[in-house]
């Protein structure tokens, strides 16, 4: 990855007004991202929801769908800074195009495997891997998104579940990496991810909200920001990352900005995109 020019989009999709502060991510996290990754490109995806929440997220995602596809058409990288885990919607579907044997690595505390007959909320973004993986009667987002086969995805660090997450996860072939306080170095997440070609998503979650408390949804029990960075380099090293997606961060709740600095650095490191500086 480190080798491919990198494009950074900036899409702060969220679906519902209440989540206002991780459509603020991209203002606090790009400008650090750009300058520690090196990005040759910044592309800003419009997200105008007004009272049309749902429809801006579906524009939204179209773009970013159009964007990715483009990037990896030049064979560079796209990094995706969000916004709510829907922007995996539009990020996965323009990858699938470009590279339909694509494999997705999707960290976060939640499964986000519900679908209309087992959500409690509606909420989107709690459905949005499953519609991915084709769990859906209708399209999430927009038409034409495509899906992947979920033999292909690995869920990992998911530690809080709905009841009907679990059964749909169980009726799927989705594998369950567990990575937590008690499984810090999520086992046999490396030799999974050895020699594919990878999508990572990451909502930051999945991080201990002790040490990562700038969360729409908190859930205890996770792992360390070191050890998320030593998994996440160990990841970069050993798979074709093609893309990664950045989300969950809510800056409304992070006034100060001391967690986006330590934040963009884990990210960079994992990555190796750190520039020297004189």
């Amino acid at each position: 990855m480190a080798a491919r020019p990198l494009h950074l989009f900036e899409a702060g999709v969220v679906t519902e007004q209440r989540f206002i502060g991780l459509q603020e991510a991209p203002a606090a996290l790009g400008p650090l991202l750009a300058d520690r990754l090196g990005a040759e490109k910044r592309v800003r995806i419009p997200f105008n929801p007004r009272e049309r929440w749902l429809s801006a997220a579906r524009e939204a995602c179209r773009g970013l769908s159009d964007g990715v596809l483009a990037t990896l058409r030049e064979g560079a990288t796209p990094v995706v800074l969000g916004g709510e885990c829907t922007i995996a919607a539009g990020a996965l579907s323009g990858a699938l195009t470009a590279e339909p044997e694509l494999s997705l690595l999707y960290f976060d505390a939640h499964g986000d495997f519900n679908t209309l007959a087992t959500t409690p909320s509606h909420y989107i973004s709690g459905m949005v891997l499953a519609h991915l993986c084709g769990r859906s009667v209708a399209p999430l987002l927009f038409p034409g998104a495509r899906k992947i086969s979920d033999d292909r995805v690995a869920l990992v660090g998911a530690r809080s579940l709905d009841s009907g997450e679990i059964t749909n996860l169980d009726r799927s072939r989705v594998l369950r990496i567990a990575f937590d306080r008690d499984h810090p170095e999520a086992p046999g997440l490396v030799a999974w991810t050895r020699r594919r070609s990878v999508w990572v998503h990451l909502d930051v979650d999945v991080i201990d909200p002790g040490e990562f408390p700038a969360v729409a949804f908190a859930a205890v029990d996770g792992p360390s920001m070191k050890g998320l960075g030593s998994v996440l380099g160990q990841v970069f090293t050993v798979a074709d990352v093609r893309g990664i997606s950045i989300c969950g961060y809510d800056a409304r709740a992070d006034r100060a900005g001391s967690l986006a600095a330590p934040l963009a650095d884990l990210l960079a490191n994992a990555i190796g995109r750190v520039p020297v500086r004189a």
